[in-house]
């Protein structure tokens, strides 16, 4: 069973907390927990960590010890590459067809999937992460357009996203009734779809030339929110695009999970990729108890899951991790 976390190393070793050692110890803790990989997140609110010459000079270089620790210890290292949301680097925007006081601020600086300039920027950071610090992965989050229910009320009308249309549709956006027709619904799906699996197959191209695992972190709910927002990820499972899933579960309830658990298995069952089941480990800001945790760790496991995935790593206190070395022996 493999098992890998999620993290955020510029919150977990602040530049005013930082020492190699802490780190070190860190994730000797990880390891003993039975943690494998450690995908970790290195782009956060418009700073970077990592030396980049696409992007400039970095807030701080975490990844180089990080890199140097993770071999130490026998944790894999992948940096999270974003297209999109808080990580994302990208150029041309989203941009709203209606009244923006119903646009969130988040919104509007989120870089839209449907330009090829934003995908060679990912693609070029994404390059130069492998080339400098010679990482055994990459993992892509935030591949997709904005939440589903902005879309639905908002569907971008950046340039390309209208050129687009108007080609299917005959003016360039889609009204909230026009989504109603499935004939509509289906193209502005499909157009979306058809331009983040674009981003994915480069990064599928980069991670194969460099003989490296490619995997994603997606949208736990497939039919209500990753489909919506362009991200077939079930897709890229059949057709090989990557080479494991993170099925990022976020809810309040036992049974919701029980569902979605249930959905993952039949998507990936049939696939080449391997399937981690993401657990959120914090819900509304609360943090689930260790009972739940476990108790959630389990059902994915008897689901058949190839392995667990954590978010966030910091989160993981010392119960926690003596509860997950129990599982991973199990």
């Amino acid at each position: 069973m493999r098992l890998a976390a999620q993290g955020y190393p510029h919150e977990e070793f602040r530049s005013d907390q930082y020492d190699a050692s802490v780190m070190g110890g860190r994730f000797e803790e990880l390891r003993k927990a039975g943690i494998d990989t450690y995908f970790a997140c290195m782009v956060s609110a418009g700073e970077h960590y990592f030396q980049s010459r696409t992007l400039g000079p970095p807030a701080r270089d975490l990844l180089g010890p990080l890199m140097e620790i993770g071999e130490a210890t026998g944790v894999d290292i992948h940096p999270v590459v974003g297209l999109a949301g808080p990580v994302g680097a990208g150029e041309r925007y989203y941009e709203p067809p209606l009244e923006l006081e119903d646009v969130p601020e988040w919104a509007l600086t989120w870089p839209c999937p449907s330009w090829g300039a934003n995908h060679e920027r990912a693609v070029l950071i994404a390059g130069e992460l492998i080339e400098v610090y010679d990482s055994p992965g990459l993992q892509l989050d935030y591949s997709r357009y904005p939440d589903a229910d902005l879309l639905t009320r908002n569907p971008c009308a950046c340039a390309r996203c209208t050129s687009m249309r108007l080609q299917w549709l005959g003016k360039p956006h889609p009204e909230p009734e026009d989504l109603l027709k499935p004939g509509v619904a289906f193209k502005e799906l499909q157009m979306r779809t058809e331009f983040v699996r674009s981003y994915v197959e480069s990064m599928r191209g980069l991670t194969d030339t460099h003989g490296i695992e490619l995997s994603a972190a997606v949208r736990a709910r497939y039919y209500g929110q990753a489909l919506p927002e362009g991200q077939d990820w079930a897709e890229w499972c059949s057709d090989g695009l990557i080479d494991a899933v993170c099925t990022i579960t976020r809810t309040a309830t036992f049974g919701e999970f029980a569902r979605l658990i249930a959905q993952h298995h039949r998507l990936t069952e049939a696939t080449p990729a391997a399937w981690l089941e993401g657990l959120a480990l914090r819900e509304h800001g609360e943090k689930l108890s260790r009972n739940e945790l476990e108790r959630r760790l389990h059902f994915a496991l008897k689901a058949r899951a190839d392995g667990l995935c954590l978010a966030k790593a910091s989160d993981l206190g010392p119960g926690d991790l003596d509860m997950l070395a129990s599982v991973a022996e199990t």
